[in-house]
């Protein structure tokens, strides 16, 4: 990727249904100038307020990415952050009447395309890279990412264990460059395990599932679609933990850096990779100002 920042050339549209909600929302995706960053508009709202996608609106990282901002928020964002990260999409304007972002086919495919077909543009301002001078680590009992020194880019590796039950233990390792993210991360769909489904079901969680767009993973080992319970046909045969890279790529996205880093994780979920995504933001910033 070249060091100019990104955004659209032209703008796209998008309607699909929400995976939590399960209502209807529609995108609209506008081309935004240098140094204005990634925002969202919601357009049901008579005020049009805008939510920045930030680690500084971060509202919650249970199951989801939720953000907020003078209280009003936009959640399940990270699939589509994930897709900004992956194409260098510096500053974006991303209009939404609703408050929950369309889950697509369950991964960052869809708006991987989307964005492609809408064609990137480079701007006049330099990218806001940061090169990692420390290293930082959170942890939750076995779960843990690490963030470490590296000067060629961004490196990401991730162990998906289940102590045995589920699925066999997958271990997955990329450099993160446009090409990789789009051919080897995108298409990685999002997955539960069947021990939550009724968790989901109490939370009037998932109203937004298909068979389409999510997988179920049985303690047995098996795969299922989460509706008609029929074995699923995998994209890639370590496709869980590809998509628990996407999420991670997703999530450090809210710093608004082109990072450069190696991250290392093991069982991480939303809320380590957004607390791994606070400590980048605030060394950046203690890098900025010493």
């Amino acid at each position: 990727m070249n060091n100019q920042q990104r955004t659209i050339s032209r703008i796209v549209e998008y309607s699909g249904v929400g995976l939590f909600t399960g209502e209807e929302t529609k995108l609209r995706f506008k081309p935004s100038p240098a140094n204005t960053g990634i925002n969202f508009i919601r357009t049901d709202i008579a005020s049009h307020p805008k939510v920045p996608a930030s680690v500084e609106t971060l509202s919650g990282s249970k199951r989801l990415i939720s953000l907020e901002k003078n209280g009003v928020g936009v959640k399940s964002i990270e699939h589509l952050m994930a897709a900004l990260a992956g194409l260098g999409i510096d500053n974006i304007e991303i209009e939404i009447n609703g408050n929950e972002v369309p889950a697509g086919d369950g991964s960052s495919l869809l708006f991987t395309y989307l964005l492609k077909g809408a064609g990137t543009k480079p701007l006049e301002k330099p990218k806001n890279t940061f090169y990692l001078q420390e290293e930082l680590k959170v942890s939750d009992g076995d779960a843990s990412i690490i963030a470490l020194p590296y000067d060629k880019g961004l490196s990401l590796s991730y162990i998906l264990d289940f102590n045995g039950s589920f699925l066999n233990r997958q271990c997955f390792e990329i450099e993160m460059t446009e090409n990789n993210f789009s051919t080897q991360i995108a298409p990685a769909r999002t997955f539960g395990l069947s021990t939550i489904i009724e968790e989901y079901k109490k939370q009037g969680w998932g109203r937004g599932v298909t068979d389409e767009n999510s997988l179920i993973l049985h303690e047995d080992g098996t795969i299922t679609k989460p509706i008609s319970m029929t074995p699923a046909k995998l994209r890639f045969p370590n496709e869980c933990v590809r998509h628990k890279i996407l999420d991670i790529i997703g999530d450090l996205y809210l710093t608004n850096l082109t990072l450069h880093a190696r991250i290392v994780a093991t069982k991480s979920g939303h809320f380590l990779n957004t607390c791994m995504a606070e400590k980048i933001f605030e060394s950046s910033k203690k890098q900025v100002y010493n």
